[in-house]
């Protein structure tokens, strides 16, 4: 069984399991959520804790609201282009739990996806790590996972259409319940990314990111496939096509509402516009 070990701890979260759970838990003890149904499916953050942690405790407060989940199946993109679709089957390591992975859940979907299992595709992806820490902490150890890294050079409608569905049919064949995890960063901003499409004060350079961002969010919230691949590929949103599988999966589970619980930007900690990324915390019931 492989075993695929922790990359970002120590740069991302805590290295320690004892300071690991101390930062969520003080995160998660200085939020309150309140939803008035089980979380189908959320959008979290994948970047390190001191600037998303407040966004990814209100997604997490707001999943442990939901009963009896038996898999969590998180979709990251694949910031270095490996492969195409593709999981890492075996234990997970981190420093606060070791997670397996559903390998019944993963076998069906290998029979409706070309879903790759490659561990060399994970070795250094970071956007499905970050997620598990929380994951472990709020649904506890005997959670079983689905990770799923999708590469940026197939955030294309059909294909992301075609996975939230396969998941949907994988879910009600299997009789689990599962919630699901799209994992992405949104507006990235600056010279450290390339993207200056417009320029000003600090306060306009915020505002001017949160519209962006807003149309996009809109799009997520009227539950839009179509639109959010639209505005995703003119964006330097990383993980759009993976909202779009969860929007996919989040429709045919008879999604009913789409919650904005947080939005903020890195620039709250580092204060520089160099390189600003922003980050939305969002709940689907």
């Amino acid at each position: 069984m492989h075993l695929r070990f922790p990359i970002a701890a120590g740069s991302f979260y805590p290295s320690e399991e004892e300071e690991l759970n101390r930062v969520i838990d003080e995160f998660l003890e200085k939020t309150h959520v309140e939803i008035s149904e089980e979380p189908l499916a959320i959008v979290s953050p994948h970047a390190g804790y001191v600037f998303c942690g407040k966004v990814m405790s209100r997604v997490y407060k707001a999943l442990s609201y939901a009963k009896d989940i038996e898999t969590a199946i998180v979709l990251g993109p694949n910031h270095y282009g490996k492969g195409l679709i593709s999981t890492c089957t075996g234990i997970w390591k981190l420093p606060n739990a070791e997670l397996l992975t559903d390998d019944d859940f993963i076998t069906v979907l290998m029979e409706k996806l070309p879903l790759e299992d490659n561990p060399e595709h994970h070795a250094w992806e970071h956007s499905i790590e970050v997620q598990l820490p929380w994951i472990a902490r709020i649904l506890g150890e005997k959670i079983k996972i689905v990770p799923i890294t999708v590469n940026p050079a197939i955030f294309e409608k059909e294909e992301m259409i075609s996975l939230g569905k396969a998941i949907y049919k994988a879910c009600k064949e299997l009789d689990k319940k599962v919630v699901v995890i799209a994992s992405s960063d949104f507006t990235h901003y600056g010279i450290a990314y390339n993207y200056i499409p417009f320029t000003g004060s600090p306060s306009e350079i915020l505002e001017k990111i949160k519209q962006t961002d807003m149309n996009l969010i809109e799009a997520i919230q009227e539950l839009d496939t179509e639109k959010i691949m639209e505005l995703g590929s003119k964006s330097t949103v990383c993980g759009y096509g993976c909202i779009a599988v969860m929007v996919e999966y989040a429709k045919l589970a008879g999604a009913e509402e789409v919650k904005l619980l947080d939005y903020t930007t890195s620039f709250d900690v580092s204060k520089t516009t160099d390189a600003i990324v922003a980050y939305a915390g969002i709940v689907v019931v």
